[in-house]
């Protein structure tokens, strides 16, 4: 029997030097919610990326003249260069540099147009060789909505197993794309976890238990998170614990 935990999300951070989070559903808002939680800890946290994030105050170019002065910050969010208001993906060797300054460094994988899900591309996603811990993060509030308006890239998806754009997105299919093609893809999912965010905007929450249990079983991914980061409420959902999911 699965059943769900409250916890402090800082757990999910912890003895990690370098997170990756890949997949869709309010990935930029989860890695800002824990590198708040970890700054105010007293660890010194990088956000960056290996494809683009938006390039927002405080932040800073690797490369640049004042990196060295700028790379004493507490907290600073790290690209190469800024190209249409975005942060510009770092490589392998840059990322490892960042991580010299800061305590924690918080990795973007890949893009998924602020939508709930994602079915990658060939070149995506891009998760550095020494990523600690792969963040597989979907929204719930993709749950019945058309698969055009919920799935980026829906269209690879529609050509790989046939969803067309005005399917519904049912948990099975929801389930179908933790597959190895899909949200999983380049996880070593023997150092990952998933967090299905977004509970508090899910039409159809009675559904979300089984889902998790689904995912968490179909996966081998033991630790499944349901989450509202907007009301910062974590769930752990693993099997025999104690305790109901609750608004």
């Amino acid at each position: 029997m699965w059943s769900f935990l409250r916890i402090d999300p800082l757990v999910l951070l912890d003895k990690k030097k370098y997170v990756t989070f890949v997949g869709g559903g309010g990935k930029t808002s989860i890695a800002e919610y824990l590198a708040g939680l970890a700054v105010r800890e007293g660890r010194r946290v990088a956000v960056t990326t290996t494809t683009k994030i938006w390039a927002r105050e405080p932040y800073a170019l690797i490369g640049r003249t004042t990196w060295q002065k700028e790379r004493q910050a507490t907290f600073l969010r790290v690209g190469k260069t800024v190209e249409q208001g975005k942060l510009t993906g770092l490589t392998a060797s840059e990322v490892e540099e960042v991580g010299k300054a800061f305590d924690l460094v918080l990795i973007e994988g890949d893009g998924s147009k602020a939508l709930p899900l994602k079915y990658p591309a060939p070149y995506e996603p891009v998760i550095p060789s020494l990523t600690d811990v792969t963040i597989v993060v979907a929204g719930l509030d993709a749950l019945s909505g058309r698969v055009a308006e919920q799935v980026f890239r829906w269209e690879l998806l529609s050509k790989d197993i046939g969803a067309a754009g005005i399917d519904r997105v049912t948990p099975s299919l929801f389930l179908r794309l933790f597959e190895a093609d899909g949200l999983l893809k380049g996880v070593d999912q023997q150092n990952a976890l998933i967090i299905l965010n977004k509970y508090d905007a899910c039409s159809e929450r009675q559904k979300v238990p089984e889902l998790a249990r689904a995912i968490g079983e179909h996966t081998g991914i033991g630790q499944v998170i349901v989450a509202s980061v907007r009301h910062a409420i974590f769930y752990a959902a693993r099997e025999g614990l104690p305790g109901p999911l609750r608004t």
